[in-house]
């Protein structure tokens, strides 16, 4: 079976309900005020089952009060039936919800004649037609077929079936993955014995019993107790279909109409949007900058306040981007659609299409950001992966944070960024993470600046101590991640834009210059050290005999970073031959004697227990030697 959804639109009292009645069999007022006012409300639901299609049909109220209810049941649908009562023709309801309808981009439309019974003038049904074709001209339902039915004898009622499955396009058939599910929630209320239940119209992906779930944007755990489409107890609910669940362990109060069950992890929560807005073809009221307006979503519903970024004001017929600040989180996707209606009086005025949630705050009038918003909305989608992830490197995001911002599945994002990576435009890191070819660009600019600054204070270091390069580095790129901060450093020592050594840190370029006054200290630190073999002094006690002892500690660095020094630990340095020979005496003694004690090693080098220890300590943390005890053994 291919599940579809219809919904219906247009003025009060034009026959909505009755129409879909009369194709389904079902009453969808079930509400007693409902049937006492003899208008529609909340949104209604009927189903029926027509050759190969399982049809969900969304019966919405017509009057203005009530607007909000039927915004709330109208998102995701694949076909509208746009009614039209014969015996009044378009009217102002008429024209709001078709308003609606055409920023929505539903699919495809029906524009349906109601009450064929009550008008005999030819000329008076010409007329109404030809006012429901100025309505519609130049929108997606300016061919739209036309028909008109009587709900009360039937006239042509088998004739609209007919003809809504004529025009339901497989090819636009919903995404049934299970990665992609998502409901936003229209109803929510208790059953004795069974707990809380919610509806909605299940807009993407699958669900089944015993699925984890998350509600959104609260971000609460739960699970699937039972699931039923069309009142009827199913294992599993498709994409298309009108659903009901039952949830567990969650109250009432929990849940509310704008709620969205999906996979944990799956939706992105925030009050801050980039979207295409689309205002009114004839609206008479403009949208200024930052002012207020109701936004809603699927079954979400917030108050927003508008940045127009490349215009002052926003008149009929106006398309442009903006960022919309919310008062509450919501869930919503790339590519949604939305509607904003004024603030007051709360009238439609426009709506539009949802580029990017939790996006950066733009500059008005700023045109690079323009032009990325521009590539959001109409670029293909490597090109949009290219600037997302180029606006998002700093977060070192993962393949499925990516597959999310862009509405794609885990195996469509991971081929992107794989051609992307193959054209030098992306750079892969661990962990699925990826970071776009200008962020290391920018961190290379970075990373000369300060070695370039450090080099120029510090002419005798032979780099910066690699921790606080990383940490300078990470300040620069506003990054806090110590492990993609490495693996960049990595990738900037392969392309020889840095080099390392002995844990400090330099450009590729950069080697130590040494007038003839640094040649002497130099010689002289050096000779210090050789003659003092085994009784090695400190590096403090170096320094204290030195008049400028910055150099003298950077030239200790060098002479590490030469070879001709060995670093011990933070206090001592020794000469590079006594090392190499008191090492090989520790290597010969354990060699015949399977150990060696500090009290021999000691005696052996002649010196004091403390220098032995140094020694002993050092070659225990490169590994060379293993403390047992009272004694060293080999590793």
């Amino acid at each position: 079976m291919k599940n579809v959804t219809v919904g219906t639109a247009g003025h009060v009292d034009h026959g909505k309900t009755f129409l879909i009645k009369a194709l389904t069999g079902m009453d969808c007022d079930r509400l007693k005020e409902e049937k006492k006012r003899g208008i529609t409300i909340e949104n209604g639901f009927a189903d029926m089952i027509y050759g190969d299609y399982n049809i969900s049909v969304i019966d919405v109220p017509g009057h203005e009060k009530f607007v909000s209810n039927m915004l709330a049941g109208i998102g995701g649908i694949d076909l509208v039936l746009l009614v039209i009562g014969l015996d009044e023709g378009v009217m102002p309801q008429t024209r709001e919800h078709f308003g609606i309808l055409d920023k929505l981009d539903i699919p495809k439309g029906i524009i349906v004649y109601t009450k064929r019974d009550l008008v005999d003038d030819p000329d008076w049904i010409e007329m109404v037609r030809d006012d429901a074709r100025d309505l519609v001209r130049g929108t997606f339902m300016e061919n739209a077929p036309e028909i008109e039915v009587s709900s009360l004898d039937g006239y042509n009622i088998d004739k609209l079936r007919d003809l809504i499955i004529e025009n339901i396009d497989d090819d636009l058939l919903k995404n049934s993955s299970a990665f992609l599910f998502r409901l936003p929630v229209d109803r929510v209320f208790t059953i004795d014995g069974f707990g809380t239940v919610i509806t909605g119209t299940l807009i993407e992906g699958r669900v089944k019993t015993g699925d984890e779930i998350m509600v959104y944007p609260e971000k609460t755990l739960t699970k699937v107790r039972n699931v039923q489409v069309h009142n009827e107890n199913v294992d599993e609910a498709l994409a298309g279909q009108r659903t009901a669940l039952n949830l567990q362990g969650l109250k009432k109060d929990e849940l509310r109409r704008g709620s969205v069950l999906a996979k944990p992890g799956s939706l992105e929560t925030g009050r801050m949007l980039d979207v295409r807005l689309e205002m009114l073809r004839d609206t008479d009221r403009k949208i200024l900058n930052n002012a207020r307006v109701h936004f809603f979503s699927g079954s979400t519903e917030s108050l927003a306040k508008v940045v127009l970024l490349d215009r002052d004001a926003a008149e009929k017929s106006d398309v442009c981007y903006c960022q919309l600040k919310l008062e509450e989180d919501v869930a919503v996707k790339r590519n949604d659609r939305f509607i904003v209606r004024f603030f007051s009086p709360m009238i439609t005025v426009g709506g539009g299409k949802i580029l990017e949630v939790t996006p950066r705050k733009h500059k008005r009038f700023d045109e690079e950001a323009l032009e990325g918003l521009r590539i959001k909305d109409l670029g293909s989608e490597k090109e949009i992966m290219d600037i997302v992830l180029s606006e998002r490197s700093r977060e070192i995001p993962d393949v499925t944070r990516l597959a999310l911002k862009q509405r794609l599945t885990l195996d469509e994002a991971q081929n992107i960024l794989s051609e992307l990576v193959s054209e030098k435009r992306a750079r892969a890191l661990e962990k699925g993470r990826y970071i776009h070819e200008s962020f290391l660009s920018r961190a290379k600019e970075c990373s000369l600046e300060i070695l370039k600054d450090y080099h120029e204070n510090n002419r005798m270091s032979p780099g910066m101590a690699r921790a606080e390069f990383r940490s300078r580095l990470g300040e620069k790129l506003r990054l806090e991640d110590n492990k993609a901060l490495d693996e960049i450093i990595a990738m900037m020592t392969e392309e020889k834009v840095v080099k390392e050594a002995s844990g400090r840190v330099s450009s590729f370029e950069f080697g130590v210059k040494r007038s003839p006054e640094a040649e002497k200290l130099r010689n002289r630190i050096l000779g210090r050290y050789r003659q003092s073999v085994y009784e090695m002094p400190t590096v403090d006690e170096i320094l204290e005999t030195e008049r400028d002892k910055v150099n003298a500690r950077h030239l200790i660095d060098s002479l590490v970073d030469e070879g001709e020094l060995v670093r011990l630990d933070a206090r001592y340095c020794i000469d590079s031959g006594a090392y190499d020979k008191a090492l090989s005496m520790i290597k010969e003694h354990i060699t015949d004697n399977g150990k060696i004690t500090l009290a021999e090693f000691r005696d052996m080098i002649g010196t004091s227990r403390k220098y032995a220890m140094a020694i002993l300590d050092h070659t225990d943390r490169e590994r060379i030697t293993a403390k047992e005890g009272d004694y060293r053994i080999l590793r």
